[in-house]
């Protein structure tokens, strides 16, 4: 049981599994262009695992999971409602791919400041980002299709967490010691 909550577990496994799962789940009920989907719902569903949602969201780590939640809706609306419109399948792996690359500086960045929190988030959603590019790349005969609307959730946690490094106490002055978040309290520097 111990293996659950190891951080590499949190960060890589599980929401590799879940988004594999999910896009597998989506592509069956939805079809190839709505397939893409079902990373993000299951990144969501990860993030119920670990961290879990809290309400009212007071820090900034607490906000990207709303955040993406809410982008998750409308990703599925937008999807559902547009048309099956044929796109080119290399931009869709290029977007997926450059998001990827995003998250893992942004939690190279969020773990050389201090906050492990914000560092396994981003690898989190890193993980989920990767998760349709490569099935589309790999299983080109499934036709899934990666589109900008399907990685909207993801986009948005990274912009979240991209926004809330700056904000953390390691590069406040002295005097912002009061406003000082939690998550960002760095345990091991």
């Amino acid at each position: 049981m111990n293996f659950l909550n190891h951080p590499a577990f949190q960060s890589l496994v599980l929401p590799l599994l879940l988004s594999v799962l999910g896009v597998a789940l989506a592509l069956r009920v939805g079809g190839p262009h709505r397939a893409a989907l079902g990373a993000s719902l299951g990144l969501l569903v990860a993030w119920g695992v670990f961290p879990g949602y809290v309400w009212p969201a007071s820090a900034r780590a607490q906000q990207v999971l709303w955040i993406a939640l809410a982008g998750a809706v409308v990703a599925v609306l937008l999807v559902w409602r547009t048309p099956r419109v044929a796109a080119p399948r290399g931009r869709g792996i290029l977007m997926a791919g450059l998001l990827t690359v995003a998250c893992l500086a942004l939690a190279a960045a969020a773990a050389l400041g201090g906050s492990l929190l914000l560092a396994q988030l981003a690898m989190m959603v890193a993980t989920a980002s990767a998760v349709p590019g490569l099935w589309s790349w790999w299983r080109p005969a499934s036709g899934v299709v990666v589109s900008a609307v399907s990685l909207l959730p993801m986009a948005l946690a990274c912009l979240v967490i991209a926004t809330a490094l700056p904000a953390a106490p390691w590069n406040a002055t002295p005097g912002e010691a009061a406003t000082e978040d939690p998550y960002y309290a760095p345990k091991w520097k």
